[in-house]
């Protein structure tokens, strides 16, 4: 596991993803249509266009699109739980799918806690009203908040851990299928080589003699 990847799943990038303004314009894909930033890039830990996805630079890295909902940024959750834990954070549906909320909704400045929070439905870190009483959380941000600063870490999905390890291992295998492929082609070389030895050493040994030339008489006189 190189840095990058091992600070990607230590959360680096949840901080960033939390902190960024998204749906600007982007300059790289500026006279395109549909150039709003509305992509988070994991590995790179920056935001990027549709059209930015399409690129070498991250064609293959893991990414996260975010929605709008009531004026809110969204991720749905079917993306978001491979890396982060998203348990007892209040879901909303979005044309059919859930999403929750990336931080936490503004609230009006005379607003008061909600009156049920004894009954655990209000949010623990900023008090708003929780829909799904088993819930403790409306939203990412709230959760990373309730957390003591050495247990933030286990907010996150031990599936984006796994799917780090799985790729070192996967790269790993690779570099010793390559290593298992040159040695068999060596033995193979080897055995060809001992074979035609064998081969050689096993014909009886035949003595060649050299032909004696015709003999020539000697002219008539």
């Amino acid at each position: 596991m190189n840095l990058s990847e091992k600070r990607n799943v230590d959360g680096d990038w949840i901080a960033t993803l939390l902190s960024l303004e998204f749906f600007g314009t982007c300059m790289d894909h500026k006279y395109l249509r549909r150039n709003e930033k509305n992509v988070f890039c994991i590995d790179c830990n920056v935001q990027i266009c549709k059209h930015c996805c399409d690129t070498e630079a991250h064609f293959l890295h893991r990414r996260l699109q975010i929605c709008k909902y009531v004026y809110q940024d969204v991720l749905r959750l079917l993306d978001i739980q491979h890396y982060f834990d998203c348990s007892e954070i209040q879901t909303y549906k979005i044309n059919g799918e859930k999403a929750i909320h990336l931080n936490s909704r503004p609230q009006a400045k005379d607003a008061r806690p909600s009156t049920k929070s004894k009954n655990a439905a209000s949010c623990v870190t900023c008090k708003r009203y929780i829909q799904d009483r088993p819930n403790r959380f409306c939203s990412i941000s709230c959760k990373i908040s309730s957390a003591p600063p050495k247990k933030r870490k286990f907010c996150f999905s031990s599936e984006a851990a796994q799917i780090v390890l799985e790729k070192e291992h996967y790269n790993q295998e690779g570099s010793l299928e390559e290593k298992k492929s040159s040695l068999s082609s060596l033995t193979d070389v080897s055995e060809d080589s001992e074979a035609l030895l064998s081969n050689l050493s096993l014909r009886p040994f035949m003595r060649l003699l050299k032909r004696k030339g015709i003999s020539q008489r000697s002219p008539l006189h």
